[in-house]
């Protein structure tokens, strides 16, 4: 992994040189521009590594560009790759509604664009959305927690920001898969924005008020991991059962540990790859799907030695 990083993180730097002067000298490969809404994570490192991995094996110079979470900067970026005559370009949006001025430029200069991890709002105006499903990854968690639970329980959720994409829709996989178990409830339920530290602090005042608990269900691995730490600190982690999303490697690393039971991998350097296996086909002109869904996989201590990790 530390190689792909490296990798990613010299491209990075090279994306930023060419966003601020003329184009230079082509090695003839046809260029992909990863337009990634931060590079913060294993999450999206892992993303984007796999990402130029699959491009050196297809011949395409894929070369990625931090948007560092700001919607005005991504913009800034797709347009800077238009105007530079990429091939094609792949975007992880910072906001489902972000994007629009960055698809319009592509779709009028005819250079194929899609979504990846997160679609857009103007999803129509993009080629192709690659990414996990993220319904499916709610449902699957949801029904592994109820089968570590038991069918009578009390399950508190910690969401990602509201009405955010992966918010909505893996909290229809939980609703669905509670709605066919009426003996476990939400007792309590709260937005940590994806952040540890938020969720040590909403899962600390959760404890406080004394709400019986069997399961904390993050939205993702770093809130999962901020509950485990409350509930440590509480001592009180042996009586919870903790899951997460994504996979990721601090969320992986405590499933080795013993700290959570278990998380959701939606094939994360899965999902790089095939963004690029799908955008070498538009550039091609071939005809490809309009949603392309890597698969959920329920990762624990027994088959975490399997997990894909990109390296």
């Amino acid at each position: 992994m530390q190689r792909v990083l490296a990798a990613v993180g010299a491209l990075i730097a090279a994306a930023s040189i060419l966003s601020a002067c003329t184009l230079g000298a082509s090695d003839g490969r046809p260029r992909i521009a990863l337009v990634m809404s931060h590079m913060t994570n294993s999450f999206t490192t892992t993303v984007a590594g796999a990402a130029v991995q699959e491009g050196d094996r297809l011949g395409l110079a894929v070369t990625v560009f931090d948007a560092k979470s700001d919607a005005a900067t991504q913009i800034s970026q797709i347009e800077s790759a238009v105007a530079q005559g990429y091939d094609g370009i792949l975007v992880e949006p910072v906001s489902k509604e972000g994007i629009a001025p960055g698809l319009k430029a592509a779709n009028e200069a005819e250079i194929p664009i899609a979504t990846i991890v997160q679609q857009a709002e103007q999803q129509d105006r993009a080629a192709a959305y690659i990414g996990g499903d993220d319904t499916a990854a709610g449902r699957l968690q949801m029904e592994k927690v109820i089968e570590a639970i038991g069918e009578e329980g009390t399950v508190a959720v910690l969401y990602g920001p509201m009405g955010s994409d992966g918010q909505l829709q893996r909290k229809a996989g939980y609703d669905a898969v509670l709605a066919e178990h009426p003996g476990v409830s939400i007792v309590l339920e709260q937005t940590a924005n994806w952040d540890t530290a938020e969720a040590l602090t909403v899962t600390e005042n959760w404890l406080s008020t004394g709400t019986h608990i069997d399961a904390i269900v993050a939205q993702n691995d770093s809130m999962a991991l901020g509950a485990l730490k409350a509930l440590t600190n509480a001592s009180r982690q042996d009586e919870v059962h903790v899951s997460g999303v994504d996979a990721t490697d601090d969320g992986v690393a405590s499933i080795r540990n013993g700290g959570m039971a278990g998380t959701v991998s939606q094939d994360t350097a899965g999902i790089g790859r095939l963004a690029v296996d799908t955008m070498d086909k538009l550039i091609k002109g071939e005809t490809v799907e309009a949603v392309n869904f890597t698969e959920a996989v329920w990762i624990t201590a027994d088959n975490v030695d399997t997990l894909d990790t990109g390296d």
